[in-house]
C-alpha cells in the first residue's frame, strides 16, 4: 500500500531542534513568502499545551527560528520535496486559554531590532544604491545579495527613517525589488526575473475547488512617462520622455510625473520605475492551488487552457499553510508584460590614465544617435516625433541662445541612416 502525500514542519529555536519538544502540540504552520517590500513571515500555532509553556518552556522575543517544510511522497512514493523557509526572529508571542493555545509570530528581520524601529537622519553623497545597501547590511551583520544596475546617486537624505524603510524606499524609487531572507538583504532587478523560464504550468484544475480570481483593468496601464524635474534649487525645469512607443503614437498612455532628480539618468530610472509599478497591478491572478514548493515568490508560472487568462505570471506572494486539515497554498501573481527599462550610456574614458570622465560634446561633433524622440523645440511641452538611430551632427547645444533645456541638443542626420532633425534629450547619443 502506497504512502499518502503529506507535509510536515520542523523548527530550530536558537539552533536547537524543536521537533520532539513540539510533538503533538503543533496545530499548524503558515509560511508567507513575498517577492518584495515586506518581510517574510512564519506563524506557528500550538494547541492543548500545558502550563510549562507559560513557565520554563516560555520562548523569548528575539529568539532565532529556522523553519523547514518537508513535502512527503509529493511526486510519488518516496519522492519528497523540502522547502527551506529561512531564518527568522521571534517577534510576537500570544497565549489564550481553555484549553491553552499559543501562537508565535516570526519575521525575517535582523535580531538587532533597530533595523525596523530606530529612526535615523543621514545625508548620503556620491553613492550607489548597492553601496548604501552594503553599508546597512554590514551594520546588522547581514549578507548583501545584489543583482541589478549600478545606480549612482549624487545626494539623498535619510530623514527620520529607519534603515529598513529608507532602503526599501530607495529600491522602489529606482525600480529594484528588495526583501530580507535567511540573514541576507536580497536586492534584484524584477525585469530579469520575469524573463526567466516558468517553473511550472498551471491550468484551471490546478486551483482547488476552482477557487481563483482574475482581474484585468485598463486603469493604470501606461506605455511611457514624461517626467518634469529640477536638478537643484533654483534650476530650470527639465522635461524628458521615456516609453515603449512614441509619446504621440496611437494608443499611447503617458504617465505625467513631477519629481526631483539630480541627473538625466536619475530621472529616467525613476520614470521607468513608476510606469512598471503601475502596470503590475493591471492584470492579476490569485487563488488557492494544490501545494507546490516550486511556486515561491519571485518565480514565474505559465497559465494555459484559461482563455484570456493565459500567459506568463510573476509570483508576488505565496502563503503555505500546514495543519490538521491538510496543506494549502494561496498565491498572488501579476501578468508579465513588457517592462520599461533604462540603461545609461557608459562613461567614455578620457586621455587621463585611469580616469573615467564623461565625454563632453560641442557644436559640430558627429555623434551616434540612439533613436527615440526628436522635438520641434528645446522647450518643455514641445511636440515630438519618433526618429531612427544613426549618425548625426550636433548643430546647437545647451549653451545656445534661448535654449529651453528640456531637449538641449539639436541634431541633424548626416547620411540618411537616421531621420533625426530636431531637438533631443540628454543621454540619447554617444
Amino acid at each position: 500500500m502506497s504512502e499518502p502525500r503529506k507535509a510536515s514542519a520542523d523548527f530550530d529555536f536558537n539552533g536547537k531542534s524543536m521537533k520532539t519538544v513540539l510533538g503533538s502540540y503543533l496545530k499548524g504552520v503558515t509560511y508567507t513568502d513575498v517577492a518584495s517590500g515586506n518581510s517574510d513571515q512564519l506563524d506557528i500555532t500550538l494547541q492543548n499545551i500545558d502550563m510549562d509553556w507559560l513557565g520554563k518552556k516560555y520562548p523569548h522575543k528575539g529568539d532565532s527560528v529556522n523553519g523547514t517544510i518537508t513535502f512527503l511522497n509529493w511526486e510519488g512514493e518516496g519522492r519528497n520535496k523540502s522547502l527551506n523557509c529561512g531564518s527568522f526572529v521571534l517577534d510576537n508571542i500570544k497565549f489564550s486559554g481553555g484549553p491553552i493555545e499559543s501562537s508565535f509570530g516570526c519575521l525575517a528581520v535582523p535580531a538587532n531590532g533597530s533595523f525596523n524601529t530606530r529612526e535615523r537622519t543621514k545625508t548620503w553623497k556620491d553613492v550607489t544604491v548597492k553601496g548604501i545597501a552594503r553599508e546597512i547590511a554590514r551594520k546588522y551583520g547581514l549578507l548583501l545579495l545584489y543583482s541589478g544596475e549600478e545606480i549612482r546617486i549624487r545626494s539623498i537624505e535619510q530623514s527620520q527613517r529607519t534603515d529598513s524603510a529608507f532602503l526599501t524606499e530607495i529600491c522602489e524609487k529606482y525600480g529594484l525589488s528588495i526583501k530580507v531572507y535567511n540573514k541576507s538583504i536580497v536586492i534584484y532587478d524584477q525585469t530579469a526575473m520575469e524573463k526567466k523560464k516558468s517553473v511550472v504550468t498551471l491550468n484551471r484544475s490546478s486551483f482547488v475547488d476552482d477557487n481563483w480570481t482574475f482581474e484585468d483593468s485598463l486603469e493604470g496601464t501606461y506605455t511611457g512617462a514624461r517626467i518634469s524635474y529640477k536638478s537643484g534649487d533654483g534650476s530650470d525645469e527639465i522635461s524628458v520622455y521615456i516609453g515603449l512607443k512614441a509619446e504621440d503614437a496611437d494608443g499611447a498612455r503617458v504617465l505625467k510625473i513631477n519629481e526631483t532628480a539630480d541627473s538625466i539618468s536619475d530621472a529616467y530610472y525613476k520614470a521607468a520605475a513608476k510606469v512598471n509599478k503601475a502596470n503590475e497591478s493591471t492584470t492579476t491572478l490569485s487563488g488557492e492551488i494544490w501545494a507546490n514548493p516550486q511556486i515561491c515568490s519571485g518565480a514565474t508560472v505559465s497559465i494555459k487552457g484559461m482563455g484570456k487568462v493565459n500567459g506568463k505570471y510573476f509570483v508576488d506572494k505565496s502563503t503555505i499553510e500546514v495543519g490538521d486539515s491538510g496543506t494549502k497554498q494561496n498565491i498572488e501573481m501579476h501578468k508579465c508584460q513588457k517592462r520599461l527599462t533604462y540603461k545609461p550610456q557608459p562613461a567614455v574614458q578620457s586621455s587621463g590614465v585611469g580616469s573615467n570622465e564623461v565625454k563632453s560634446y560641442k557644436t559640430g561633433d558627429i555623434v551616434n544617435f540612439h533613436g527615440g524622440m526628436h522635438y520641434v523645440s528645446s522647450h518643455s511641452g514641445a511636440k515630438g516625433y519618433d526618429a531612427k538611430a544613426g549618425p548625426a551632427k550636433i548643430t546647437f547645444g545647451p549653451d545656445s541662445a534661448g535654449n529651453g533645456k528640456a531637449h538641449p541638443w539639436h541634431l541633424v542626420n548626416t547620411d540618411g541612416t537616421s531621420n533625426v532633425y530636431g531637438w533631443v534629450d540628454e543621454g540619447t547619443f554617444s
